[in-house]
């Protein structure tokens, strides 16, 4: 991709000015795109062309353009068309705020942000999209060797971004790291998490298993949830079905973001965790590890149930009762659902949705937002026991069973005797549950 060009003399010039670090879109009614010289042409979901930064200043062409100012899921868009007038043009747009999270002690993070462009690029992005928490793979040695234990050089008190804050996993092709590995770094009290989600829906094992990327999916997640290797699993938004089969097989795992391909800009799904305090490093991985987070591709979604939120255990007697309640902000929602280990509880349109339930087994509940016919948010879930006992239900057991032995099928012939005998491990799990 090559780079946009610098003015020519007497060329239109903006200047584009919101306040604070935004993502910029400029282009004219047939579809171009402008951006500052130097920039590294990018292109988000829609096809418009961006860029981040504030009080930019870019040329143009001597013709009607539209432009768009954003900033994250948090804030909406402000836009306008204007014709470029004799040299330098001033442009205030300023993104009107929807939400503000971390005023409910809650920050966004994209878990898997590659530093295949420049640091600088990076730096730009997290602060232009308002994104709170950026993940970095280490990528090699040297990155990982120069970062680790320090917050990379653009954090700031509201924005923190790492080196291997969370350690991915990548699929089948990282099956040795399964076994020890994974084991010793659950051991350190590292947070442990698949990189990318799984394909689809999945309403049955059998869909799960037959789409996707064997090599970097998370259909390992059968496995290592059973056993307490992962704290994430990335698939709540693609694969929401699949993530309430495991928790309904009694596996304690946190809702986390993950794509399997980088699309648009960074944040465009984003892992929010309620923290206790300031934002560190830490207590970021610590909320994660705990459950308390929600998924979102947008909208700002909150559940208690009496009280509690996400992560937290209520341990009740039979036929006790629990008032449920979810509330949602932002835009996007059509539909937001309670949901159990049986199913819905109660549904309404957006805003707050309250239910009560009497719990005689034990249970969870989610919450989750729906929109354009897709999962837009989903929560971890509060888990219900009864009697010192979890929710392991026959049904979701058996379905992790059936991924089970279509995992075994997929992996009999790349792994040995210690991998075969780890999937037979989580298999015995499964077993006692059905007890």
């Amino acid at each position: 991709m090559r780079d946009y060009p610098r003015p020519l003399p007497g060329q239109p010039v903006l200047r584009l000015r919101a306040g604070v670090p935004c993502r910029w879109s400029v282009r004219t009614l047939d579809g171009r795109g402008w951006c500052p010289p130097g920039t590294p042409p990018a292109r988000d979901l829609d096809g418009l062309p961006y860029f981040h930064g504030d009080d930019l200043v870019l040329p143009v062409p001597r013709e009607p353009v539209q432009v768009r100012a954003a900033r994250g899921v948090e804030h909406g868009c402000a836009e306008t068309t204007l014709l470029p007038g004799e040299g330098e043009t001033l442009v205030e747009l300023a993104p009107p705020r929807l939400y503000d999270a971390a005023a409910r002690g809650w920050y966004g993070a994209d878990l898997h942000v590659p530093l295949n462009r420049p640091p600088r690029w990076v730096a730009s992005a997290q602060h232009g999209e308002d994104l709170h928490v950026v993940n970095v793979p280490p990528g090699d040695g040297d990155t990982l060797a120069r970062w680790s234990g320090r917050d990379l050089p653009w954090s700031d008190g509201a924005h923190l971004a790492r080196v291997d804050l969370v350690h991915q996993v990548l699929g089948l092709d990282s099956w040795p790291l399964s076994t020890v590995a994974l084991s010793e770094l659950h051991r350190r009290g590292t947070l442990v998490c698949y990189a990318n989600s799984c394909c689809g829906p999945a309403e049955t094992a059998d869909q799960l298993m037959s789409g996707g990327d064997p090599g970097f999916d998370a259909r390992l997640a059968v496995v290592d949830a059973a056993l307490g290797l992962v704290d994430g699993f990335p698939s709540v938004i693609g694969s929401p079905c699949a993530y309430r089969r495991l928790i309904g097989a009694g596996n304690r795992v946190a809702a986390t973001g993950g794509r399997t391909h980088r699309l648009g800009p960074i944040g465009r799904e984003r892992t929010y965790a309620r923290v206790e305090g300031r934002l560190t490093a830490g207590a970021y991985a610590e909320a994660v590890r705990r459950g308390r987070t929600f998924v979102t591709t947008g909208p700002f979604l909150e559940l208690e149930v009496d009280g509690r939120g996400p992560g937290d255990t209520l341990d009740l007697a039979p036929g006790e009762t629990v008032r449920v309640s979810a509330r949602v902000l932002g835009d996007g929602a059509e539909r937001v659902r309670l949901l159990t280990a049986d199913g819905e509880l109660a549904s309404g349109p957006p805003g707050e949705v309250a239910a009560r339930l009497s719990v005689v087994w034990p249970t969870y509940v989610v919450a989750v937002v729906e929109g354009r016919g897709r999962v837009l948010a989903h929560t971890s879930p509060v888990h219900l026991d009864v009697c010192h006992r979890r929710v392991a239900r026959e049904e979701d057991v058996t379905f992790c069973l059936r991924w089970l032995d279509l995992l075994e099928k997929q992996i009999r012939d790349r792994v040995d005797e210690d991998g075969l005998e780890v999937l037979e491990e989580a298999r015995r799990v499964y077993q006692s549950r059905l007890r």
